[in-house]
């Protein structure tokens, strides 16, 4: 006989640093053609870390709110499932500091990182882990310490969409709420949008080059395009096959959280889907893109604000990178 213990979602906590005013372009700025596309319109405001917290930090911070809003004793927590952009260290992830600062010293950890994706590819981990029995109580740790810490690339107005911050989500052994998700790969779009050093001649580097330059990111409007439509395409399919999977129409979904890259995407997914306006709630024009962070904060932000209540349904879709890993997942709340 099938077991129907799986992965049941408590809560979802959320740490975020003080908010950093947007710039203002210069005329040059205002007249490049490929920042008018609207992939680089600027939230309002948005999230700096770097240099008051490590990712380390932000982590233990999102895990201590967690701890106190479900008031579970860290002890309990049997594993901590972890993504972090970007690490503090090139080769030692964040997840023993977390564990070691939050008090869960009987946890063990593990790092999952499929960009993006993560938040819900860690769902999906946590929720096979508990099925087999392995563990019953499970941290979902998600960092974003990302564009604080790419001093020249904030220079570039291409940047600006981008923020920092870090959620901590509850999963134990019981009831499932997950009710359908999906997950795959996109090899052909590898590559498609990368972070690398260029050095002085424009020329590309690797990052453990010797005199690598700085970190940053290119972007082309064939570049622009090509995502737009990946993302478009690859998450709203997405999203619609777990909507089908969990036997549900798009009439029956509370609320549509997608990840915040830019308003145009955001809006794009809704109508592609076809949820209406009311029944999507997102968090970019405060928060800017968490990257991994995205959908986890808003979840949080949504139940805080009384937009997510018990029982809703709510659907979920994202994308990695330029369309390489694409995932989505129905859950009941």
């Amino acid at each position: 006989m099938k077991s129907n213990i799986g992965a049941k979602i408590i809560d979802v906590a959320r740490f975020l640093p003080e908010h950093i005013a947007i710039p203002q372009m210069n005329e040059e700025e205002k007249n490049d053609p490929l920042l008018q596309n609207d992939f680089f319109k600027s939230p309002k405001e948005r999230r700096f870390a770097f240099p008051q917290y490590s990712s380390a930090d932000l982590g233990t911070m999102a895990m201590k709110e967690l701890l106190g809003r479900t008031g579970i004793s860290p002890t309990k927590i049997d594993l901590i499932l972890y993504s972090c952009a970007i690490t503090d260290y090139v080769n030692i992830g964040i997840g023993p500091d977390i564990q070691h600062r939050s008090g869960a010293t009987n946890a063990t950890v593990l790092q999952i990182d499929t960009g993006c994706v993560s938040f819900l590819s860690m769902l999906n981990t946590a929720d096979a882990f508990i099925r087999a029995g392995r563990y019953k109580t499970i941290a979902i740790v998600t960092v974003t310490n990302f564009i604080s810490r790419l001093k020249d690339f904030q220079r570039s107005p291409k940047s600006w969409v981008l923020g920092d911050g870090a959620s901590a989500t509850l999963v134990v052994a019981g009831t499932p709420n997950i009710l359908a998700s999906q997950e795959q790969s996109f090899g052909e779009n590898y590559g498609l949008m990368v972070c690398q050093p260029r050095g002085k001649n424009n020329e590309v580097q690797h990052y453990w080059d010797t005199g690598a330059g700085p970190l940053q990111v290119e972007f082309s409007e064939g570049m622009i395009e090509r995502l737009k439509h990946n993302a478009v395409s690859l998450v709203s399919e997405s999203v619609k096959a777990s909507i089908a999977k969990a036997g549900f129409r798009t009439e029956d979904i509370s609320l549509l959280i997608t990840h915040q890259p830019n308003v145009g995407l955001i809006k794009q997914w809704r109508l592609a889907i076809g949820i209406d306006e009311p029944r999507v709630y997102d968090t970019f024009q405060r928060y800017g893109n968490l990257f991994q962070s995205s959908i986890p904060v808003t979840i949080s932000d949504a139940v805080d604000c009384g937009k997510i209540r018990a029982n809703d349904t709510i659907a979920m879709g994202t994308f990695s990178n330029g369309g390489d890993f694409v995932g989505s997942m129905v859950l009941r709340w």
